[in-house]
């Protein structure tokens, strides 16, 4: 069977877990370590991002996350590196759900999809950053 976009993402949602923007904001504004990434394209977050999170493209997540000063400086904050809290943050939901099952196939079980992407956490409210 051929998948589209899509189906495809709808293929890994059950596998992948989804919160709301204001969970995510809720342990920003608590001081919770977690590694909240935005990765939208660098034309896309040109026009703002969510506050408090990196920007890191998509394509290159996987082979840019432990790079991450980020990553260095909160690993040494959890039982294991498996644990980091990752957040997961793209336009509508869709792309993030992809990176989150791209994730935890490499090992990471604490990651998260933000519902709605940053569609959502602009039209709710949330703090916005722009270069």
């Amino acid at each position: 069977m051929l998948l589209d976009g899509k189906g495809l993402v709808e293929s890994f949602r059950s596998q992948v877990n989804e919160v709301e923007c204001a969970t995510v904001n809720q342990h920003l504004q608590n001081n919770q370590s977690l590694l909240f990434i935005d990765i939208r394209e660098p034309e896309e977050t040109a026009l703002g991002y969510a506050k408090g999170s990196y920007l890191v493209p998509r394509g290159v997540l996987e082979m840019q996350l432990s790079n991450l000063p980020i990553y260095k400086a909160l690993v040494n904050e959890v039982p294991s590196t498996e644990q980091l809290p990752i957040y997961l943050l793209c336009r509508s939901g869709a792309r993030s759900i992809l990176a989150a099952a791209s994730l935890k196939q490499m090992g990471y079980q604490n990651v998260h999809s933000v519902a709605g992407g940053f569609l959502a956490w602009q039209s709710q409210g949330f703090l916005i950053e722009s270069e």
